[in-house]
């Protein structure tokens, strides 16, 4: 609402919201990662507005997918841009805008299993129409299963500059039995691999005085065969490019789950 509604006001400009809310069977996906999806695409209708408009979203069962349609009335696209909207740095927005936003939503999609495809004319508007797997229950049974811990314990160095991720990362390392340093920036990581004696080194992205690929680096300088684990936001965007940093052996998305969590430890461990 303070994107849509408030600063939209400040911008002279009135957007409505209208819905469409059919009664749709359940789907499996991630909460959190669904309403990135959604919030994004919200934005992005809302900076297609240079005048009053409306954003309509709707939701209907068809076939074995649920369908959600996020439509506005702004300035549309030409056909180039619908080609390209979903690349990464692909943006028409000059500097407000890091052409990052569709790229994170078509990797969330398809990491859903899903389907994204827009619809857009110039002066008339865009319509985004995701597709999602209605839930079927085998299916979520398989993919749910409990990975277990492993058998062993590890020391790990966590360096993240956000305290509550750090948080959800030593809650899971503590419940698995194994110990743990924290860093709040690469530089600060660096020093406590010098002195310390690690099993594993898990590092976000992007973080002051040194970000978490330099540190990768220069890990690995020192220890090859460290395992390295990159945990960030960018993490969807990063797979669909084919992003792997040097020195980083295994790439995770922020949020993550304990599941996914606990995988990513047990592939790394094996290098």
């Amino acid at each position: 609402m303070p994107k849509w509604k408030d600063q939209a006001l400040s911008d002279g400009i009135t957007i409505s919201i209208e819905t469409d809310l059919q009664k749709v069977p359940i789907i499996s996906g991630n909460e959190s990662d669904l309403r990135g999806v959604l919030t994004n695409l919200v934005i992005n209708s809302v900076d297609a507005m240079k005048e009053n408009g409306m954003i309509t979203l709707r939701t209907r069962h068809k076939d074995k997918h649920v369908v959600l349609e996020v439509s506005d009335t702004g300035i549309g696209m030409t056909e180039e841009v619908k080609q390209r909207c979903f690349e990464p740095f692909f943006s028409t927005k000059g500097e407000r805008g890091t052409g990052l936003g569709l790229a994170m939503v078509y990797g969330i999609i398809q990491r859903h299993e899903g389907t994204i495809e827009v619809d857009s004319e110039l002066g008339k508007g865009t319509t985004f129409t995701i597709c999602l797997p209605i839930w079927t229950g085998q299916q979520d049974k398989e993919k749910s299963q409990e990975v277990e811990a492993l058998s062993r314990s590890l020391h790990v160095l966590v360096v993240d500059d956000e305290p509550m991720m750090c948080d959800v990362v030593t809650m899971y390392l503590t419940a698995d039995g194994h110990t743990f340093e924290t860093a709040t920036n690469g530089r600060e990581g660096m020093e406590k691999f010098y002195k310390g004696k690690f099993d594993l080194v898990i590092t976000d992205r992007a973080m002051p005085d040194m970000n978490g690929i330099q540190l990768a680096g220069l890990i690995k300088q020192l220890s090859a065969n460290m395992p390295i684990i990159m945990l960030t936001g960018f993490g969807e965007m990063m797979k669909y490019v084919g992003e792997m940093p040097k020195g980083v052996d295994f790439l995770l998305s922020k949020p993550v789950r304990l599941n996914d969590f606990r995988e990513a430890l047990a592939e790394v461990t094996k290098l």
